[in-house]
């Protein structure tokens, strides 16, 4: 019995030892994530909203906690002091311009504080505070998704009656998708900007050959563009065209006074045509003047037989003939 009594008591001797050691083991590490075993340093920061923050809650620099949420205290309303109790030369990588928000330790975990170290060249010391930036409202933000939500319904309506009249053919689109009146003319439209197209390209090509007869073909017009002799000439036939013309005007003048003229009785040829005597008394002298003129011919051909005149007009003869040899041996010589 003794023997059995002194088993049962080591036994429970060990246990309790075992769980004196393992409740020290547990109060170590509570401890050490609460620093109460370490020293820290506070700081503070003022939000508008907490959102659930609590004591305790950790505190995060860069992905590693730092320290933990010391008191949160409401000073009035829309202005809640946070201060965060931090571990010893953490201070070193804060920043007088640090920032803290409040986040949430994965989707559905506890709040915490996150600290942006800032840029500032001075750290934060003990006691100060530093700014804050304070989440959403929770029923803001409820008040805004379903606001979303009224013009999501809203929106989707819209688009509803928008899709019916679009497939009953309503309005532009609809006349569009389905064929209608306007989406015939938009298509005539565009037929006949095609063959306004193709118009002008033929226009184009038409233009072109004709270009290239008017530098590279024949003709006149070919030659007056690329040969400035032609052009000197036809700048010539135009010029001798005009004194033709003033020519011609002053010929007209003349004759319109010579027909004056030839009107006027006073006159010899306006006496002729009007008065038939005197017409008949001219012809009648033309006519022995020609009568005179055969009888005169008849008696220099007598003369030239006449023994008496003969040599004298076969030296003319000679005379002439040598002149004519001359001019013709000058002329055979150029």
């Amino acid at each position: 019995m003794e023997e059995n009594d002194v088993k049962e008591r080591v036994k429970l001797g060990a246990f309790v030892a075992g769980g004196a050691f393992l409740f020290l083991i547990a109060v170590f590490f509570v401890g050490s994530a609460s620093n109460f075993f370490s020293r820290t340093f506070v700081v503070s920061a003022i939000f508008k909203n907490v959102e659930g923050l609590k004591e305790g809650d950790k505190v995060w620099l860069s992905g590693v906690q730092i320290g933990t949420v010391k008191t949160v205290r409401i000073v009035k309303v829309g202005e809640v002091i946070v201060s965060l109790s931090l571990k010893e030369k953490q201070n070193e990588f804060i920043r007088k311009n640090a920032t803290a928000s409040i986040g949430s330790d994965g989707l559905i975990g506890n709040k915490i504080v996150v600290i942006q170290p800032g840029n500032s060249p001075a750290i934060i010391q003990d006691d100060d505070t530093i700014n804050a930036v304070s989440p959403a409202d929770t029923q803001e933000l409820v008040n805004i998704a379903k606001e979303v939500g009224e013009n999501t319904r809203s929106i989707t309506l819209d688009l509803k009656a928008i899709s019916s009249k679009i497939n009953k053919g309503e309005g532009i689109i609809g006349e569009l998708l389905n064929d209608g009146a306007f989406a015939q003319d938009i298509r005539k439209t565009v037929a006949n900007f095609k063959n306004t197209g193709e118009n002008a390209a033929k226009a184009s090509a038409e233009l072109t050959s004709v270009a290239y007869e008017m530098k590279n073909g024949k003709g006149l017009l070919p030659k007056l563009l690329t040969d400035t002799s032609y052009a000197g000439t036809f700048k010539q036939t135009l010029v001798n065209v005009k004194k033709v013309s003033t020519n011609a005007s002053a010929a007209s003048k003349s004759l319109e006074n010579i027909t004056a003229k030839m009107n006027d009785k006073d006159n010899a040829i306006g006496v002729l045509l009007a008065d038939t005597a005197s017409a008949h008394k001219l012809q009648n002298i033309i006519k022995n003047s020609e009568k005179a003129s055969i009888k005169l011919d008849e008696n220099m051909e007598a003369l030239k037989h006449n023994f008496l005149t003969r040599g004298y007009f076969r030296k003319q003869e000679k005379k002439a003939q040598k002149e004519k040899e001359k001019l013709e041996k000058e002329k055979n010589n150029k």
